[in-house]
């Protein structure tokens, strides 16, 4: 059953209890009706998809509230871009070359003992 046919089958019965409505309740019907459709909005689009259930229908997003959606997405692409610009802090081939050019060998720092003993000859 489609929403014709619904329609078909209970407009009988509305117009039936339309007719035992008194004038009074007609108005406040009326009246009823007429704050519903001005409170009625557009369904909100968010990124071109239309959201029609929930809170979010009831939304209305002005320019600086759409601004806002999209801040942090801007600002996390800047940061990336700016941390892939600038040039790398270590230079694997400049630490290399103050390893060996320094009067120990690398394998002295790699052995505990001398750690331990540069430990306690700095106190």
């Amino acid at each position: 059953m489609n929403e014709n046919d619904f329609a078909k089958k209970l407009k009988p019965w509305l117009e039936r209890g339309a007719a035992q409505v008194g004038e009074m309740q007609a108005t406040r019907l009326k009246a009823a009706r007429l704050r519903a459709l001005d409170a009625y909005r557009e369904p909100v689009r968010v990124m071109g998809l239309a959201l029609s259930h929930g809170t979010v229908e009831t939304i209305n997003y002005s320019i600086v509230q759409r601004a806002l959606l999209f801040l942090p997405l801007v600002l996390l692409l800047g940061a990336l871009a700016l941390k892939s610009a600038a040039p790398p802090d270590n230079d694997l081939g400049e630490l290399d070359a103050q390893l060996l050019t320094q009067e120990l060998p690398p394998d002295a720092f790699l052995d505990q003992d001398f750690r331990s003993w540069l430990g306690k000859s700095q106190f």
